[in-house]
């Protein structure tokens, strides 16, 4: 999956900047007519006034980019084209009143006073947003986490440019050398040289990988991208791009004075992922609600039926290598993980998964919750931290990803979900490790918003009916 880091920031100073605008224009008609969000002749007159603006100033940032090189602004600049800006939207809003006549009579003074109070407003959100810009990625889990690998010669002018970026969305995992030997390239540790690329990436926590090599020496790594592009990871190769002075735009990646070709498994559109985050976010609330009171009740009657805590932890790995520690309540005997040794034998799953039927690590409260799915409610505070979504791919455990092969880990290229295509499919009826990798590979290959949603119901009467669940 890949998704470009520019969208996302637009975004969110776009949202930014337009509540600005609103609470600006509430503020100027306050010093002017002594109320927040009423007008003069008439109550809605304000409210108009607002709508105008904010419509106008959504139009003028479609056609032009004023937050390009945002996060390279120094503070002059930044109240430069904050002011720009502002103006800009209130010769549209203006214009925009005098062809219409929408309202009939408007205060000058309140227009004054709103660019005054939006352009210092403005700049103040643009200064705490690009200091707290990291934070953001860090919380928010949006970040993309990047390896770099390139021959000695080319690498210390790879880590400058990236450098240079300024862009908070990504990390550098590392660099891998494709010639030479060294410990680290200003201060990004080696962590592998060429021929143990492909292992490095299978076995760690990554998004994307930038290659900046000879023509040469990219057709020779071919089979180690084929196989990187089998785990689902964005590949990034560098390429020899001639400057037009009479064609200066082009469609391609670019990092620094590196351009480059950008293979993804798939592009997702912006919108829908910002959407199925959307009902991520409203179904872990809800979700959240419902396991408080699930927990009142079941507190007691866990810890009635064995000793041990009424939620278990567990480490499991998530989007491309992530690990975080997955809830559930409790259905099993504390002793689990290590009777799970003696049981191997009789292992149900043709694969790298366990299940049996009739496990005796399972306490008798834990058949229930298990056959009524109340022992996943824990999981809405994954969904709501960022490490999970409502539908997604099954996190496997730390062992199982130990023993993964490189086309397994494109099932992990996706967020997990508390459901997904597979439970849909079978739940536990499917024995076949393989099958399961199949299934989540068709849901990354297929997904939409409306594949969730149809999951989502399908999830709901299997539930109900208690279909496939052991």
């Amino acid at each position: 999956m890949y998704q470009r880091k520019s969208n996302l920031q637009n975004l969110i100073i776009i949202t930014i900047d337009g509540i600005v605008l609103v609470l600006s224009m509430a503020l100027a008609n306050y010093f002017r007519h002594g109320r927040f969000f009423r007008g003069t002749n008439s109550p809605a007159d304000i409210r108009i006034l607002m709508a105008i603006f904010l419509v106008v100033f959504l139009i003028v940032n479609l056609y032009k980019n004023f937050y390009q090189n945002m996060l390279l602004r120094g503070p002059f600049q930044e109240i430069i084209e904050v002011l720009k800006m502002s103006l800009v939207t209130l010769a549209g809003g203006t214009m925009a009143l005098y062809f219409t006549r929408i309202i009939d009579a408007y205060s000058r003074k309140v227009l004054f006073y709103f660019v005054a109070i939006d352009v210092l407003f403005t700049f103040a959100a643009h200064q705490i947003y690009k200091k707290y810009l990291p934070l953001f990625y860090r919380m928010s889990g949006a970040g993309r986490q990047i390896l770099l690998v390139a021959a000695k010669e080319e690498a210390g002018a790879l880590v400058e440019e990236m450098r240079g970026i300024r862009d908070y969305s990504y990390q550098i995992k590392g660099m891998v050398l494709l010639s030479g030997d060294a410990g680290s390239v200003d201060g990004i540790p080696v962590v592998a040289a060429r021929d143990g690329l492909v292992d490095y990436c299978l076995g760690t926590s990554l998004d994307e990988v930038i290659i900046c090599a000879d023509r040469e020496t990219e057709e020779g790594l071919l089979r180690e991208m084929e196989n990187l592009a089998a785990m689902g990871l964005t590949i990034h190769l560098q390429i020899p791009v001639l400057e037009l002075r009479e064609a200066p735009q082009r469609m391609l990646s670019q990092f620094g004075r590196f351009h480059m070709i950008t293979y993804a498994n798939r592009v997702m559109p912006f919108g829908q992922l910002l959407l199925k985050r959307g009902m991520d976010i409203a179904g872990a609330l809800v979700g959240t609600l419902v396991l408080a009171v699930l927990t009142v009740f079941l507190f007691p009657i866990i810890k009635l039926d064995s000793p041990g805590p009424v939620f278990f932890a567990q480490k499991r790995v998530g989007r491309n290598g992530r690990v975080f520690r997955m809830y559930k309540f409790r259905s099993m005997y504390v002793d689990a993980e290590e009777r799970k040794k003696e049981l191997m034998a009789r292992n149900e799953m043709d694969g790298l998964m366990f299940k049996m039927e009739d496990d005796p690590r399972i306490t008798r409260v834990g058949k229930f919750l298990r056959r009524t799915s109340l022992d996943e409610f824990p999981q809405f505070i994954n969904i709501l931290k960022g490490d999970m979504s409502l539908v997604g791919t099954r996190p496997p455990t730390l062992d199982e990803f130990e023993q993964y092969k490189t086309y397994h880990k494109k099932r992990l290229s996706f967020r997990p979900g508390l459901t997904g295509m597979w439970q849909v499919s079978g739940r536990s009826d499917i024995t076949d490790f393989e099958e399961i990798v199949r299934l989540d590979v068709e849901y990354i290959d297929n997904w939409s918003v409306s594949l969730d949603l149809k999951i989502l119901i399908k999830t709901v009467l299997e539930v109900f009916t208690g279909n496939g669940a052991k």
